[in-house]
């Protein structure tokens, strides 16, 4: 198994049975791995724009994978409005990161200067994972359009709630909307329109979009089986107190939607290992 979706550092917990910061390690992280049969993780990076995260930067990632080469792949980001971002970025990418993510930054998705991160991917051809949230990060579902057209060359992994509330047809002000999903949602459409566009399932957003309305679950992830990626966002925390990741909930979720083996082996490697080492 392949989870696309780690990171090391501190989290705030938003879990009412959870209080305070919850730090993991790059052990805690191999531990969680090793509990749940996750042969390789993509160890993302954030750039440090949220006061609700203390998650690992660029530098300590890349230093971090190094320590388990089999195990840990590393993504490298920096905030486009930092001084010498997209020098930075290059030199990290050269030094062994092998995908831009967490793309989280408060812009529109189409803002010249994510505009230009997504340039540097294109020239390494290594892929991008994006968290949307409305009004918020990276946002704006109706101009991802803009940015798949002008970047086909480049591999986009849409992850959070301004992604994936877009499931359904119908979508209101919830950042984790309930009921039943109305077909045909712009995530649909746009996975249908754009072969470079991949869907993680990772932390609650994707949890909440798949398990709202099981039925429609089983239907959006057969559709759709070669454009969707495990991940958990560990150490991200659930409603619950518990460590995305370890609670199993992602794992238990498509395990109990009966799901072909070859759907199911599609979502939880074939996918990533076609996006990280073809």
């Amino acid at each position: 198994m392949i989870d696309i979706h780690t990171h090391v550092g501190a989290v705030l917990s938003w879990s009412k049975y959870l209080k305070g910061w919850v730090y993991s390690s790059i052990e805690d992280l191999v531990d969680y791995m090793d509990s749940c049969n996750v042969d390789i993780a993509v160890l993302l990076a954030t750039p440090g724009i949220s006061k609700d995260y203390r998650l690992a930067t660029s530098e300590k990632v890349l230093k971090l994978a190094k320590l388990y080469p089999d195990r840990i792949v590393p993504f490298c980001v920096v905030d486009p409005r930092s001084k010498h971002a997209l020098e930075r970025m290059k030199s990290f990418i050269r030094g062994g990161c092998m995908g831009i993510g967490e793309l989280k930054v408060q812009m529109r998705i189409d803002d010249e200067r994510l505009m230009e991160v997504y340039a540097v991917a294109e020239g390494y051809d290594i892929p991008v994972l994006i968290h949307m949230e409305d009004e918020k990060y990276c946002y704006d579902i109706n101009r991802l359009e803009r940015v798949l057209k002008e970047y086909s060359n480049v591999n986009f992994i849409m992850h959070g709630p301004g992604w994936w509330k877009h499931i359904s047809a119908e979508v209101t002000d919830e950042v984790y909307p309930s009921g039943k999903v109305v077909p045909e949602g712009t995530v649909v459409r746009i996975l249908e329109k754009y072969d470079n566009v991949y869907a993680d399932i990772s932390a609650f957003s994707g949890l909440n979009a798949l398990k709202r309305d099981m039925d429609y679950a089983k239907i959006f992830l057969r559709r759709f089986s070669s454009r969707i990626l495990f991940g958990t966002d560990f150490p991200c925390i659930s409603e619950l107190g518990n460590q995305f990741g370890p609670n199993g909930d992602h794992l238990n979720l498509l395990s109990s939607l009966e799901l072909p083996v070859d759907v199911l082996d599609a979502i939880l490697h074939r996918n990533a290992e076609r996006l990280l080492f073809e």
